[in-house]
């Protein structure tokens, strides 16, 4: 059981790394923003991240890609929405153009 923890601690950890990865780096995409929601709703599956919505549960997990949407483009950053459909719950990321999640809210 302590493996089976640890290895998925582990992916968690290696997950936030490549949405943290691109900082520092060029303006990234809506495409690459819907990518880093998406990575970072099943990290805050494991672990609470210190954001609003603390850490989310077990039926996150399911979500695909066609949960995902960015809403708007701000000068600085992503709006992105990320809709459960069996808790009818939406929660909203606001990543930055470098790649960086600055936020994760249950209300825009």
């Amino acid at each position: 059981m302590k493996i089976i923890l640890r290895t998925l601690l582990l992916i968690a950890y290696i997950g936030q790394g490549a949405a943290i990865a691109h900082q520092d780096h060029n303006e990234i995409t809506s495409e690459t923003a819907l990518g880093i929601a998406n990575k970072f709703v099943q990290q805050l599956t494991f672990k609470d991240f210190g954001y609003e919505v603390g850490q989310l549960n077990e039926s996150w997990k399911s979500l695909t890609e066609a949960n995902f949407s960015v809403i708007e483009v701000l000068e600085k950053s992503f709006i992105v929405s990320a809709a459960n459909s069996s808790t009818n719950k939406v929660i909203y990321f606001e990543i930055a153009k470098n790649g960086r999640v600055l936020s994760v809210n249950a209300s825009k």
